[in-house]
């Protein structure tokens, strides 16, 4: 009797095809069962392996996927979806030399694979930016509407020093919608690379603003290029007699950093330029404080009667 009724259970292709059809409909925990009651029955189905792993990948368990795509290939040696599906596992989890190893195996032997976007994120971690922005044209040019792929392509370009092409990008993915801070940092950093006008000086205020409005804590190199914009900016509209807008960037620049010599001294100088020689003197006393030493000159001149 229980022999009769092993015979009557559902043949290993039935449960592939059931798996199939979950698969589809996005029931991926259903699928792997079927998957599974098929390996279980017949160990040698190379597809069930397969199926079951991008189940698996689809559901998050990435070493569980790798593990499936593993015994497919030993099944089936010139299988290179599982090759791929491996690498795109990889790079889930951050490991991109191991990625790059497969997908570019699976993209080399088999080019109905439309490998571009990972071999692009791949090459990109990888520090190989030149093979990443050509793998992202690629992509871009069969997707053409995709704005993560410009995002990308832009950080490519920053990381190549191509700094028209990156803002470009970035520039072109903000105004399509794109949300991530990242654009906004960077685009910040390349307009102040560029910085030989208030102009530009403007924009990556305004960029890196944007970016610290959207994270929570300012990470050190954008913290910096912050602080250097408001100085930098400020200096010039001093060059440009504009010295109100320049006492409010050192005023911005202080209130990022509040020992920052220089911006203590230049807007100590402003304020006695306009005759605040109370303030300004206080000013210059905080720059020699924390450093500068060209304001102990002005305090002799101007702070006498004043400190």
């Amino acid at each position: 009797m229980a022999g009769f009724i092993i015979s009557c259970g559902p043949s290993p292709k039935a449960l592939i095809l059931s798996g199939d059809e979950k698969k589809l409909a996005l029931d991926f925990a259903g699928a792997l069962v079927d998957y599974s009651a098929a390996i279980t029955a017949k160990p040698t189905l190379y597809q069930a392996w397969q199926n079951r792993g991008e189940c698996q990948m689809n559901l998050g368990f990435y070493d569980l996927a790798i593990k499936d795509f593993s015994q497919a290939i030993a099944l089936k040696t010139d299988f290179n979806l599982s090759f791929y599906n491996i690498g795109l596992c990889y790079l889930k989890l951050k490991k991109y030399s191991e990625a790059l190893q497969y997908i570019e195996k699976a993209c080399l032997a088999d080019t109905s694979i439309k490998g571009n976007i990972a071999l692009a994120e791949c090459y990109f971690y990888a520090g190989k930016n030149n093979l990443a922005v050509k793998h992202f044209n690629l992509a871009l040019s069969t997707m053409p509407d995709s704005i993560g792929l410009l995002l990308g392509r832009g950080l490519a370009y920053y990381q190549l020093g191509n700094g028209l092409a990156c803002k470009g990008d970035l520039t072109n993915y903000v105004n399509k919608g794109g949300v991530n801070a990242v654009a906004c940092r960077q685009l910040g950093l390349t307009y102040l690379r560029m910085a030989d006008t208030l102009s530009a000086l403007d924009s990556s205020v305004v960029f890196l603003e944007q970016y610290k409005a959207k994270v929570s804590v300012l990470d050190p190199e954008a913290s910096k290029a912050l602080l250097f914009a408001y100085l930098t900016r400020g200096k010039m509209l001093m060059r440009a007699d504009k010295e109100i807008e320049a006492m409010a960037d050192f005023s911005k620049v202080i209130e990022l950093d509040v020992a920052n010599a220089e911006a203590y001294f230049q807007r100590g100088k402003i304020m006695i330029s306009l005759g605040q020689n109370i303030e300004g003197c206080l000013d210059l006393q905080n720059a020699l404080k924390n450093g500068h030493v060209n304001a102990k000159k002005l305090i002799a001149l101007y702070c006498g009667d004043d400190l």
